[in-house]
């Protein structure tokens, strides 16, 4: 798996961590790491990062933020062309059977609980970007 670019999306500073730590854990080969406190502040990453030549090749989001949610935020990114592929994990405590097949109909790539661990990311990182 090639180096990865990601972008973690929460209005938790404390939760961003814990995610950034959890992804470390889990041994993907990341390169670089992006943060935002919700969905217009990630929009805007993904609008900077993705006219330079090395694209973001994954997103984590919560649903439950302010400004802009995590529903909204991939119905947004789904709505432009350029970023309608990039993959979106969410990663939530919102786990209702009704709320996740909402967030696949919307483009999510998948789903994990919060709290969330090492193997379930990378399970599910590998999932998304089609390296077993």
């Amino acid at each position: 798996m090639q180096s990865l670019r990601i972008l973690i999306v929460d209005d938790s500073p404390a939760m961003r961590a814990y995610v950034r730590r959890t992804v470390q854990l889990a041994s993907l080969p990341v390169k670089n790491v992006f943060e935002a406190g919700n969905g217009q502040e990630a929009l805007e990453i993904v609008n900077q990062e993705n006219e330079a030549p090395n694209k973001l090749d994954l997103v984590f989001a919560d649903l439950n933020m302010p400004v802009m949610n995590g529903e909204e935020f991939v119905a947004k990114l789904r709505g432009n062309q350029r970023d309608a592929t990039l993959p979106v994990l969410i990663i939530s405590t919102d786990a209702t059977q009704r709320r996740v097949l909402k967030l696949r109909e919307l483009g999510a790539q998948g789903y994990i609980s919060k709290p969330c661990q090492p193997e379930m990311i990378r399970l599910k990182v590998h999932q998304i970007l089609g390296e077993q």
